[in-house]
């Protein structure tokens, strides 16, 4: 767990946590809480090394990466209980903001392999990022206090004095030059808080989904950070996304770049690459809307209908499903009781 994540209380919920876990006999949890950068991976390590089942991040993003790092190519899952400002990687992952329910998909869920992403040797599993967002990151990092807000602020600081930078990019056997405000590398979806900068991006395909923000009038910027959160991007006459296995950058100088939302220090020219079924994460189990309305038919309407149809579990439908509808699902059981 890292204690300065986010903006919650971490004792409340490291006790919540705690309690779960003695309620489930079947399960024996040790706790540990970092003090330092490299810390979480450094202990995962030793987790793999102990031959525990699953390795819980109880952070933010920067905690996730690191406890990720440490599982790699290994057999221990990860679990992820999100408690950071952003928590790009778990919304990306359908995991429950509420850490309640964050802890009961730990127990209940099913687990997906996920990809990560190389920089010269430096992992990510969300996004990196070169130019604008790893500007902010830097500063927001050294913030005495987290969260959307704080982050917003940084952009509109730094929006008004940031001067876009010339890349050399090289993929997909085409080499070009392009001025751009920043150039985001997208194994998930999103920065965090819902920014999505690559609604297409598939976390599992093996494939990096490159997002190029070339630079624009300020006059766009309203337009273009609502596109963000209405996942429209994608549609700016100002994006260019291309999907690759490895490019190279080479930019004016060494400079900041951004990984999983923590910025450093890094030289001239980028190379990436991807690194496939790195890591198995436990995600939420697929919500099924079909055999709780079955059960809540009389038998004879159950009877009519075929047995594909009982068995279906329609990701389309997940998806269409308001949690209004949901949520009632359990009400309507007890009341045909």
């Amino acid at each position: 767990m890292n204690p300065v994540s986010g903006t919650r209380r971490k004792s409340a919920i490291l006790e919540y946590v705690k309690r779960a876990f003695a309620l489930h006999k079947d399960y024996q949890a040790e706790f540990y809480r970092t003090t330092s950068v490299g810390d979480a991976c450094r202990a995962a390590r030793e987790f793999v090394g102990k031959n525990f089942d699953i390795v819980v991040a109880i952070g933010g993003d920067g905690t996730v990466n690191e406890v990720a790092e440490g599982l790699i190519n290994s057999s221990v899952k990860l679990g992820i209980i999100p408690v950071g400002s952003g928590n790009g990687l778990a919304r990306h992952l359908s995991i429950p903001m509420s850490y309640q329910r964050a802890v009961d998909a730990i127990f209940e869920g099913n687990c997906q392999y996920i990809d990560a992403g190389m920089i010269n040797g430096k992992v990510f599993f969300c996004t990196a990022g070169v130019g604008f967002d790893a500007v902010v990151g830097n500063k927001f990092n050294s913030a005495p206090s987290r969260g959307l807000k704080t982050y917003m602020e940084f952009c509109a600081k730094e929006y008004m004095k940031y001067t876009p930078e010339e890349y050399e990019i090289h993929l997909l056997g085409n080499s070009f030059r392009q001025k751009a405000f920043l150039i985001t590398f997208a194994n998930s979806s999103q920065w965090g808080n819902n920014a999505v900068i690559a609604p297409d991006a598939n976390i599992s395909d093996g494939m990096m989904d490159v997002v190029i923000w070339r630079e624009a009038p300020k006059v766009t910027v309203p337009l273009l950070t609502m596109e963000l959160f209405l996942r429209t991007i994608k549609y700016s006459e100002f994006i260019d996304t291309y999907r690759c296995r490895e490019l190279t950058i080479i930019r004016e100088h060494e400079g900041l770049i951004q990984f999983d939302g923590e910025s450093m220090m890094m030289g001239r020219e980028l190379n990436l690459s991807v690194i496939h079924k790195a890591v198995q994460v436990v995600v939420p189990a697929e919500w099924n809307p079909i055999p709780q309305f079955m059960e809540m038919m009389p038998q004879h309407l159950k009877e009519m209908f075929p047995q594909q149809l009982k068995d279906m579990v329609p990701q389309q439908l997940k998806d269409m499903v308001p949690q209004q509808i949901r949520d009632i699902v359990p009400k309507l059981k007890d009341m045909v009781k």
